[in-house]
């Protein structure tokens, strides 16, 4: 086994903080790829799990000098019998999928998202199949996020949505395109949504800036070796990202963002690019929440739930999207 360097220890709760055993540090992308299908997440499940939800499918059109690609856009309406009113429309979850912008779907992750409201609070779900890399390089993803946030926005009427309540939220490597989202349409002066929400979020290539990179770098869900394949696999040998479109963390700088929420465990890569970026937007002026969870891996709410420090985690991030929705006054 190989020595792995003085880092925070596991929450004792949990038991697969460690990852699997492995001897090799090859990258097998189908095998990844596979391994996120089999969670078996698809829209049968997602009915199964949130029956008073219907389902519908769009198409949005590619934003005009950014893209030509038509994304599909998955969009989750509550059934309940009696729901709460929403004068101006009704708020907008718009979920970006996890898998380190290598793998994953629409569906991957978003009853988590779906679980922070009831069916009786009529809040709408929406999640959108960007592209993946390394087939398609960033900033494919952000722009067909970006492109699904416009037709939010401009069919918002006939949607019965409200623009003004739309908060991007992303996991992981959909944390990433999220806030290169956020980026994008401020870089394009086009619409800012009501907050970013980035949960355990893959922002920085730059893995020799950050300790937690070297602590973690083997032995843990998505160690860092692995980060570094992904990397490699969405920007190529092109690093250079002033405006932080393809990497959020490479930004320039980060003023007039939406209030952002940054959530992160203290035993991942991602720990310390993430303080960072809740950092770079107060000394700016902007709004940022950070969690830094004790003892919690990347993954953790996912793949043990059961666990008091991820329970806590879970119910900071609903706190955050009912406050910002108006929905805890």
């Amino acid at each position: 086994m190989a020595d792995v360097p003085v880092r925070p220890p596991f929450d004792v709760g949990y038991k697969n903080g460690s990852g699997m055993p492995s001897s090799s540090q090859t990258f097998d992308l189908e095998a990844t790829r596979k391994m996120i299908l089999a969670f078996d997440i698809n829209l049968e499940y997602i009915a199964q799990q949130q029956p008073e939800y219907k389902h519908v499918t769009l198409s949005a059109s590619g934003v005009s000098d950014l893209s030509d690609y038509d994304v599909t856009v998955s969009l989750w309406q509550s059934t309940h019998e009696t729901r709460r009113p929403w004068p101006s429309g009704r708020p907008v979850i718009y979920y970006i999928h996890g898998g380190g912008q290598i793998a994953g779907t629409r569906f991957f992750g978003v009853t988590e998202a779906m679980a922070h409201f009831s069916p009786a609070d009529d809040v709408v779900f929406a999640s959108p199949e960007y592209r993946l890399a390394p087939e398609h390089p960033a900033p494919a993803a952000a722009y067909d996020v970006y492109a699904g946030l416009q037709y939010l926005v401009s069919h918002a009427k006939e949607l019965n949505i409200d623009p003004t309540k739309i908060i991007l939220y992303g996991n992981s490597g959909g944390a990433a395109i999220a806030a290169s989202t956020g980026l994008l349409a401020r870089q394009l002066n086009g619409h800012k949504v009501a907050a970013l929400l980035l949960n355990i979020p893959m922002l920085d290539d730059r893995h020799e800036d950050y300790v937690s990179a070297s602590q973690f770098r083997t032995e843990t869900i998505w160690p860092g070796w692995t980060d570094e394949w992904a990397w490699d696999a969405i920007l190529g040998s092109d690093r250079n990202d002033p405006t932080g479109v393809r990497v959020a963390g490479r930004a320039e700088e980060l003023s007039n963002l939406p209030p952002t929420f940054i959530d992160v465990g203290a035993c991942e890569v991602f720990r310390d690019a993430a303080v960072k970026f809740a950092t770079r937007i107060w000394q700016v002026g902007g709004t940022a929440e950070l969690h830094v969870w004790p003892g919690v891996y990347h993954g953790a709410t996912m793949f043990e739930p059961q666990v008091a420090v991820g329970k806590e985690m879970v119910r900071c991030q609903q706190g955050f999207l009912h406050r910002i929705l108006g929905m805890s006054e």
